[in-house]
């Protein structure tokens, strides 16, 4: 099992690597739902840190690939091609041709909830791809499935909130604009509510539209011993800090420990569950067919 961890602040990676075996960033231009921005440069130094430690580091590209999108990522790759990192994490599979032209051979496809089998992840794998994160909505059964027959690395949201709705257009702005209040558009406090459901859902807004979260946070901490096929557990630290994500690597490197969660639940003011890992999916056949 190897721990990946967001980060906030490049002044923690050292911090940070020492619990996991690599870090996960966002680069600037190419920012969606995560923790970090980085500037070429401050990638390129964060790249010599994690090779001096022998660590793991990987860029994650979160926003689909639209055509007006292409250029600008020519552009980055262009600058970074003399840096060394691990690998590229991509929700759409369209960058794998792209990334292949620059020479990448290391791409991770995390489309969210689309790998739901092992026939999903292998076909995959046999176009290129060197590893896949399953699908967030399938339970622990099938993640175990997928573990046992497959043909690359897998790759799993092992704590976090959990992405739950994605649109491009940006309703954040559409609605300050509509109640004529300014809005700070860097601000990750805003949570949503609904009439018909408990809970106040994370909601945020970048150039390419508008995310919103599961109110709980999403943990397989309790079925480490189940997942030993997986290869990769990603701790995503959003809304919160560096810190919290230390603290989060050190429970999974120690296994479960229940009195250690409540703690950890108390002292951030969170409630955990264990996202879709032991809800079942239940298909009704027609009684026609």
């Amino acid at each position: 099992m190897k721990l990946l961890t967001t980060i906030h602040k490049l002044k923690n990676a050292e911090k940070l690597l020492k619990e996991a075996d690599g870090l996960v960033v966002g680069l600037a231009g190419f920012v969606a739902r995560e923790t970090s921005n980085l500037e070429v440069e401050e990638f390129r130094q964060l790249a010599n840190l994690v090779k001096a430690e022998k660590k793991e580091l990987y860029i994650s590209l979160k926003p689909l690939l639209y055509d007006e999108y292409v250029n600008f990522f020519d552009v980055l790759f262009e600058a970074i091609k003399d840096v060394e990192y691990t690998g590229v994490i991509v929700s759409d599979i369209g960058y794998l041709y792209l990334l292949k032209f620059y020479g990448v051979q290391n791409i991770i496809y995390n489309p969210e909830t689309l790998l739901t089998n092992v026939e999903d992840v292998n076909s995959y794998f046999d176009i290129g791809v060197k590893g896949t994160f399953v699908s967030k909505e399938i339970n622990l059964k099938d993640i175990v499935k997928i573990t046992e027959g497959k043909k690359g690395k897998i790759y799993i949201i092992a704590h976090g909130h959990l992405n739950m709705f994605y649109s491009k257009r940006k309703l954040l702005k559409s609605y300050f604009e509509f109640i004529d209040k300014p809005y700070n558009y860097h601000k990750t406090t805003l949570k949503i509510e609904e009439l018909n459901r408990e809970g106040k859902y994370p909601i945020t807004e970048d150039q390419f539209g508008t995310h919103i979260f599961r109110d709980k946070v999403s943990t397989v901490i309790k079925h480490l011993d189940e997942l030993k096929g997986v290869d990769y557990f990603l701790i995503d630290s959003i809304f919160k800090d560096d810190e919290y994500a230390l603290e989060m690597l050190k429970m999974f490197r120690n296994g479960y420990d229940e009195d250690k969660v409540k703690d950890l639940q108390e002292k951030y003011e969170e409630r955990w569950d264990d996202g879709f890992l032991n809800i079942n999916t239940i298909y009704k056949k027609d009684e026609e067919s």
